[in-house]
């Protein structure tokens, strides 16, 4: 099994509207990994918020894990990770965001790391020179970074 964790305000919601909603491309991913992964959400916002908007957009029980300030160190600090994933081996562990904490976080944890792009605010240069691994454009392309970069429990 593979770990996939993920940003909430611009990887996974759309902020910059009036009414959140998941990004173009998302819902189909969560449906896509969630088959034969694990996933989870590590983010800034308060976990009451975060759990109703997930539940909104009807996503909500396709994570494993829901990490927030409200019950760990807020990011880039690695016990948000520590807490969801704890001695999981950290090359089965992929964290996928929009902005410099969250690749500070995931390289300081030591996984890889995905900057999310299709956030129109989030920065290419930026996400590179904290260390991201690679860089998405659109939520389709995560799939194939998965599954060839990552190994899952079963292959460490």
């Amino acid at each position: 099994m593979k770990h996939i964790v993920f940003d909430c305000d611009g990887t996974l919601l759309d902020t910059s509207l009036t009414q959140y909603e998941l990004f173009h491309g998302i819902k189909e991913l969560l449906i896509e990994l969630s088959r034969e992964h694990a996933l989870y959400v590590w983010t800034a916002r308060g976990r009451t918020s975060t759990l109703r908007v997930l539940q909104e957009c009807g996503v909500l029980p396709l994570f494993q894990g829901i990490s927030t300030p409200d019950n760990s160190p807020s990011k880039p600090h690695t016990g948000g990770l520590m807490g969801l994933l704890g001695d999981t081996p950290k090359s089965s562990i992929c964290v996928i965001g929009d902005s410099t904490n969250d690749i500070i976080g995931a390289k300081s944890f030591g996984v890889l790391a995905i900057g999310a792009i299709w956030n129109t605010e989030a920065k290419v240069e930026l996400l590179k020179d904290f260390g991201a691994d690679f860089i998405v454009s659109h939520p389709s392309e995560c799939s194939k970074i998965i599954q060839l970069k990552l190994k899952g429990d079963d292959d460490v």
